[in-house]
């Protein structure tokens, strides 16, 4: 994404901002899993049939009748028979769609994903997910530290805010909900990840481009045991146009069938252009390695669509980004006020977080929201 300069550089425009019951064409998860090859799935039903006609034939010219008879209730009654008769009669079409024990609870149909290359490879050690003490205490007297940039009009008190944060509940079943609006954004390659790029540092490879990020997000976040829906689509292809759109509607279904969830992020990178060429890095670094500033943007009602829940964004955003200062002191880019909505008005403690930019790596891109992830994982659970 796209915003007016925070910092003396050039940013690059694009085009407009375009906004799980999984539909068509969606792809919605709430844990990756790999899809194995199946079969002609017509072929063993077809001949299991034949060679049951043929048993129960001569069976019957046998006088077998009471055995027949058996036979058939046994036959009548058995689900493997009745669906392989099924198949044969209707095609693979007609198979129903089986729900892993992750998405089973959820309440929305999971089509299959298509092959695809191996994922990214794992941390080398569990350390790399382990949950960061949260700093606790009220952080008014660290009003001055949280700043908030961007464009509106807009009063607000951050050190109120900060006094009186937004209270998330604990709940049963999924508590954080991951989209990618612009799914295709990607990294500049680096030994450990490398990509052809399709158009200015984005591809629709999902082990180079943003959803990996949301993958890793996911993941550290179920291994602290914070149930999570990872929507894998991704909006902005083919057009970018509409991409606002075409998310609006995927959070709202996932938001229908799963009330429990308390948190809405659409993970995103920057663009930032330098004045004489290139990307800009946003780097920061700890115990000798990189990794990628990251900003949360909030949006508004500013530009006249309706969004009564902007306060309550903005409380959750300074509150998170008081305590992610304390613990990573500059992590974190300035929370960025907008005058779009961003779909934000949907449920509080909606956000769009800015992992990086183009001109940071994957690898400083995972680095960071494996922090942020243990970060928030901790905060819900203290909840």
């Amino acid at each position: 994404m796209s915003y007016p300069p925070a910092f003396p550089h050039k940013i690059e425009t694009t085009a407009a901002h375009g906004g799980m019951k999984c539909r068509k064409g969606r792809r919605c998860s709430m844990k990756k899993r790999p899809v194995r090859r199946r079969g002609n799935p017509i072929a063993l039903p077809a001949f299991l049939c034949i060679m049951l006609a043929v048993l129960l034939l001569g069976l019957h010219c046998l006088g077998g009748e009471p055995a027949f008879e058996a036979l058939l209730t046994r036959l009548a009654t058995s689900e493997g028979f009745v669906s392989g008769a099924l198949a044969l009669e209707l095609g693979a079409g007609g198979r129903p769609v089986v729900h892993t024990p992750a998405t089973a609870g959820s309440g929305l149909s999971q089509p299959p994903e298509p092959d695809k290359a191996p994922a990214p490879p794992e941390p080398a050690n569990e350390s790399a997910f382990s949950a960061p003490e949260i700093p606790t205490g009220v952080f008014s007297e660290k009003a001055s530290t949280v700043e908030v940039s961007g464009t509106t009009g807009l009063s607000f008190d951050v050190e109120e805010m900060l006094a009186n944060p937004l209270e998330l509940r604990k709940t049963d079943g999924p508590q954080v909900l991951i989209v990618h609006t612009h799914g295709t954004e990607a990294y500049t390659n680096d030994e450990n990840y490398s990509y052809t790029s399709e158009e200015n540092f984005r591809t629709t490879d999902t082990r180079y481009n943003v959803v990996a990020v949301g993958d890793r997000l996911a993941e550290v976040l179920e291994s602290h045991g914070i149930q999570t829906i990872h929507c894998r689509s991704m909006f902005d292809h083919p057009s970018y146009n509409g991409s606002y759109g075409r998310s609006l509607e995927e959070i709202k279904a996932q938001l229908d069938a799963n009330p429990s969830i308390q948190v809405v992020i659409d993970l995103h990178r920057d663009d930032i252009s330098l004045e004489g060429g290139g990307k800009m890095s946003l780097d920061w670094e700890q115990d000798g390695e990189e990794y990628a500033r990251m900003m949360f943007v909030i949006g508004s009602g500013e530009s006249g669509l309706t969004h009564e829940n902007w306060e309550q964004n903005l409380n959750w955003a300074v509150n998170l980004q008081a305590k992610l200062d304390a613990a990573y002191p500059g992590l974190m880019r300035a929370v960025n006020l907008r005058k779009q909505r961003f779909n934000q008005h949907l449920r509080p403690g909606s956000m769009i977080i800015e992992c990086g930019a183009s001109g940071n790596t994957l690898t400083q891109a995972l680095r960071s929201i494996e922090l942020f992830g243990g970060f928030l994982a901790a905060e819900l659970n203290a909840a």
